[in-house]
């Protein structure tokens, strides 16, 4: 582990400090280099790694390299340290258990570095200056998402995108290269590319990566886009702008009826302080605010926000009257802990009220060593609130003829007729829990004997049935989905379905119908992508079930 002129202190006053909802309950300061010639930074960005197993690292940029932190650890502790070109600009992402660093130091170029070996050690596996013949020596951000990076700025200026099919070798794919690109944000095939010196922020389709096409852009007089956040629903955009004449609040944005973009009111945290980061978790949004250190603001209602938390992480130092304090923020550990990196002070470890930690799920049934056949229901614990953190599941099925993995946003399962199933076999099947930026797996692993001739099967006319609603299918869906439910008794029926924030956006159903199972088709081509409840109601009677839109 390189020392590169450690400087280690553990900065024990703010320890379990509590600002509102916001609370600091470890910090690390170990210096690697600096302070920069620019501005005085000692860190820059932050991000996070979680290993299958659930155990939590932070990845901290440093004037000269990469600091890997053990939250596991009691106090925390710095594992591994990867050096780099000494620069004032760092940015992290991860995909799998490999991390892509980037710096604005050509020197530096894009270095990934295997993490699977942690706690041991990290190793730098690749560094590259050029790839498919592109410079790739600088960037000044980069993005990773759904197996794909993008690098911004730098030596790309606008956004190159790269398939990590191979993690280790890049694949150039395409490029968006209007203007600019300061720091994109990515979720399906929606890009937000910020373009700090230019338009504002530009929404791309992604939908053929090696043509990206720009299908809106948020403009407003005197722009400094800085980045930008996507809500859950995908209807509101969260900007910041770092630079540029216009205040440095977090300014919001409708673009659910794209091309035309609706401002709706900004929230100021600190008029006297200049915005740095957002990053959005469910229904909350974590902000790097330069010397006012950190905030957390409540979006349930994008048109009323407010201030849920804050906590200041600056305590003086950096060469600049505005631009020193919080670079970062992750908030996308299952445990319910987030991080920031403050440019003097390092890292810092934080819980949030509105931030419930996820379980890893047990699995509940068919019990270890019982047969199943097409149609039997698999299923398992709910890790989380959907609605307060957005996840969703991988079921992987393996044995012989067959290791596949099933994506799913319930807690059930039908075991489909898959290809290669084998009757009188044994399988093994387990779940992940994942979303945009982590991996974990369940706590049990439990077999089950293939029987072609178990089906899942409707209970006869002879036993009653219950008041119930069925997953809708397919789902995810896009744009078109059936629902399914079964009535018991001639009666009054309602079908709804409401968005994230209890909106109703659909009635489906309003009218009396005759005992039985019923099948409705929900058309959404109106609605963005994001979760959706559908509820089915009949005299004191309600059931719901989350269905998502990803277009």
């Amino acid at each position: 582990m390189g020392a590169f002129g450690c400087l280690l202190t553990l900065i024990a006053p703010c320890l379990l400090h509590a600002q509102n909802g916001v609370m600091v309950i470890d910090s690390l300061n170990q210096r690697h280099g600096g302070p920069g010639p620019s501005w005085g930074f000692y860190y820059a960005s932050c991000w996070g790694y979680v290993a299958p197993d659930g155990h939590e690292y932070a990845l901290i940029g440093c004037y000269s390299g990469t600091s890997i932190i053990d939250l596991d650890a009691t106090p925390v502790t710095e594992v591994d340290f990867i050096p780099g070109a000494n620069n004032e600009w760092k940015e992290i992402k991860v995909w799998d258990h490999y991390a892509y660093a980037v710096s604005e130091n050509q020197s530096q170029g894009l270095q990934i570095i295997d993490l699977q070996y942690l706690p041991d050690s990290a190793r730098l596996v690749r560094t590259y200056t050029t790839l498919n013949g592109r410079n790739v020596a600088r960037s000044h951000t980069v993005t990773v998402a759904d197996g794909y990076l993008y690098l911004n700025g730098g030596s790309s200026n606008g956004t190159t995108i790269w398939s990590l099919a191979d993690p280790l070798t890049p694949a150039y794919v395409g490029q968006f290269q209007t203007e600019y690109v300061h720091d994109t944000y990515v979720r399906n095939d929606t890009m937000l590319a910020a373009a700090i010196f230019g338009q504002g922020c530009y929404v791309v389709s992604l939908a053929n990566k090696a043509a990206p096409v720009q299908i809106g852009v948020i403009s407003y007089p005197n722009s400094g886009t800085h980045n930008a956040w996507l809500s859950v629903s995908g209807r509101h955009v969260f900007t910041t702008d770092e630079t540029g004449f216009t205040a440095k609040n977090m300014k919001v944005w409708d673009i659910s009826a794209l091309p035309i973009v609706t401002a709706l009111t900004p929230h100021t945290f600190n008029p006297s302080t200049v915005i740095h980061n957002v990053h959005g978790r469910g229904n909350y949004v974590y902000v790097a605010h330069y010397k006012s250190g950190v905030y957390v603001a409540d979006v349930h209602n994008p048109a009323a926000i407010s201030t849920a938390g804050t906590y200041n992480t600056y305590r003086g130092g950096g060469f600049d009257a505005s631009y020193a304090g919080c670079w970062g923020v992750y908030p996308y550990f299952p445990s319910g802990r987030w991080i920031a990196s403050d440019t003097q002070t390092g890292l810092y470890i934080f819980t949030f009220t509105g931030l419930a930690p996820r379980i890893r799920p047990s699995l509940l049934s068919p019990a270890s060593g019982d047969s199943a056949g097409p149609g039997t229901t698999f299923r398992w614990q709910l890790a989380a609130s959907q609605f307060e953190d957005p996840h969703w599941y991988e079921v992987h099925i393996w044995g012989t003829g067959v290791d596949t993995l099933l994506k799913i946003y319930d807690t059930t399962l039908a075991l489909p007729s898959l290809n290669g199933l084998q009757d009188g076999q044994t399988y093994s099947w387990h779940v992940w829990t994942k979303d945009e930026y982590t991996s974990v797996t369940g706590l049990d692993t439990f077999q089950f004997v293939f029987d072609a001739g178990t089906v899942g099967v409707e209970p006869s006319e002879q036993q009653p049935r219950a008041f119930h609603l069925f997953q809708n299918y397919p789902n995810p869906f896009n744009p078109t989905t059936s629902i399914s439910f079964y009535v018991p008794a001639v009666g009054l029926v309602t079908l709804k379905v409401f968005n994230v924030l209890g909106e109703e956006v659909a009635m489906l159903v309003n009218k009396s119908m005759q005992p039985g199972e019923h099948t409705v088709r929900f058309d959404a081509s109106g609605l963005p992508s994001g979760m959706y409840m559908c509820r089915l109601g009949s005299n004191d009677l309600s059931i719901s079930r989350k269905m998502v839109l990803m277009k």
